[in-house]
């Protein structure tokens, strides 16, 4: 009955999704138009207007495109999730980060059919953000109706199976929803006590009257909570709900996973629950790659005369090689060949160890602001960042990515900290949270920190964003040496 219910909640606040949609991009479409009429200032004085006349009739064709996008990328961003406890301000972040994913996806997509010439760039950027603006207002209205029905029409009981010391912050917890229908049932003792009630909810027997429980009582839902069961009354209580088709979760609190996310999957009839502390969105991760592959491949055609001049300087100052290739440890601790252009003497990794002294960073980490065996060139091109851009190469081929922690040296990687080595278990990237916060002057801990923090956050949308914060650390030089 319940996932019979949210579906259909889900179904309703998707329809109302596309009628905003396409009203939004409507109302975007007409009013661009409204005012491409009456505008008449130009900037430059015979040079083209400032806003041209719009191709009206192309625009709301696009309309047949912005719409399935848009759905699925609200669908993928898990905006349809939880209806009934989702909170408001975690609802507004997954619009956002949906609607930056479909923005993506129709530039692509009008950029490969070669349809998007007449699509005005003004309207495009005026639907992004007003459709944020217009889907979130709509779906707290939503939310509101739903809460309402649920409220006075429908309710659904759980029932909780647990120890006294674990029943009672999982009872705490379940009447925080009670305005969604959540009711309580009542408590099965796992334990040997003879308590009547628990934190005022009344205990209606022990593990052997769970089966003449489900059967008596309208139970929606059974829920085991603590550790203390052993796996033999787990299977019992299990074997209970699933011959009356009564819903069946438990809670994995005792296990002390304070960031993984599990996912149930079925190998060949083995029912696997897994765990993972690292981003798990099929999708999300493909479009990541296909961001990777577009704008590394662009950089490397748009970035060629760069790499003429920066090569042709490298081997003029000592005749030495143009790129420095060094082994850094990549997804997992794979090793791969990362490459820059050479900025230091030819005999840099000999001359280390006597400059260890020198090092200015704390933990494996090995950094000089003023290193001795930095070359002309090389200090030139360090501090711009140019001798960082052979790493587009690298990304092309998929050992790194655009964004994502910074490859370390395997060295580095057996001096790691248990809880740092977390930071392998992404795709190394070229800039990352340390990239914009400082670089050089963030002491270790805190590089390794903010890389988790990261891969704990990790969307697309946190992607566009620490791409964009980028640039301009880059070219103001910001952390550079």
């Amino acid at each position: 009955m319940e996932r019979t219910q949210a579906a259909t909640y889900r179904m309703m606040t998707a329809s109302v999704d596309a009628v905003v949609i396409v009203l939004t991009w409507l109302a975007v479409t007409g009013l661009r138009h409204a005012v491409g009429q009456v505008w008449s200032l130009d900037l430059i004085p015979g040079d083209q207007p400032v806003l041209r006349p719009l191709a009206l009739a192309h625009n709301v064709a696009v309309l047949l495109l912005v719409l399935p996008v848009w759905l699925y990328a609200l669908h993928r961003g898990r905006t349809y999730e939880e209806l009934r406890r989702v909170r408001l301000d975690v609802l507004l972040l997954r619009i956002v980060r949906a609607s930056a994913v479909a923005l993506l996806f129709l530039l692509g997509i009008t950029f490969a059919l070669q349809v998007g010439g007449q699509l005005s760039r003004t309207v495009l950027a005026g639907f992004a953000l007003s459709v944020v603006v217009t889907l979130f207002s709509a779906r707290v209205l939503v939310i509101r109706y739903i809460r309402g029905r649920m409220r006075n029409t429908w309710t659904h009981q759980i029932l909780v199976v647990g120890t006294l010391e674990d029943t009672i912050p999982l009872l705490q917890v379940l009447r925080k929803h009670q305005d969604w229908g959540i009711r309580i049932a009542g408590v099965v003792r796992a334990d040997d006590g003879n308590n009547t009630e628990i934190s005022g909810v009344s205990v209606l027997g022990c593990l052997d009257d769970l089966p003449r429980i489900l059967e008596r009582r309208p139970v929606d839902e059974v829920m085991v909570t603590g550790s203390s069961l052993s796996v033999a009354n787990l299977r019992r209580v299990a074997d209970s709900c699933e011959e009356l088709g009564v819903r069946f979760s438990m809670d994995a609190n005792f296990l002390g996973l304070s960031i993984s996310k599990a996912q149930l999957t079925d190998l060949d009839g083995w029912h696997v629950l897994s765990f993972s502390a690292t981003p798990e969105d099929a999708e999300a991760l493909a479009v990541k790659r296909g961001m990777d592959i577009l704008l590394s491949g662009a950089a490397l055609l748009a970035l060629a005369p760069i790499f003429l001049v920066t090569a042709l300087l490298v081997k003029l100052e000592d005749g030495g090689p143009i790129f420095f290739g060094q082994e850094r440890s990549g997804l997992y601790g794979r090793t791969f060949k990362m490459w820059k252009f050479r900025s230091m003497v030819v005999d840099a990794e000999a001359r280390k160890q006597e400059l260890a002294r020198l090092n200015e960073m704390e933990g494996p980490v090995f950094k000089i602001r003023h290193d001795p065996r930095i070359t002309r060139i090389g200090r030139l091109i360090r501090k711009t960042s140019i001798d960082e851009l052979p790493q587009f190469w690298n990304v092309f081929k998929g050992e790194m990515s655009l964004v994502g922690p910074r490859p370390p040296l395997p060295k580095e990687v057996e001096q790691y900290a248990r809880w740092q080595r977390r930071r392998l278990s992404m795709k190394p990237g070229i800039t990352c949270i340390w990239q914009v916060s400082g670089r050089n002057h963030i002491d270790f801990e805190t590089w390794m920190k903010l890389d988790l923090e990261y891969i704990d956050n990790w969307s697309l949308f946190l992607d566009v964003k620490l791409l964009a914060r980028t640039v301009p650390v880059v070219l103001l030089g910001h952390g550079a040496s």
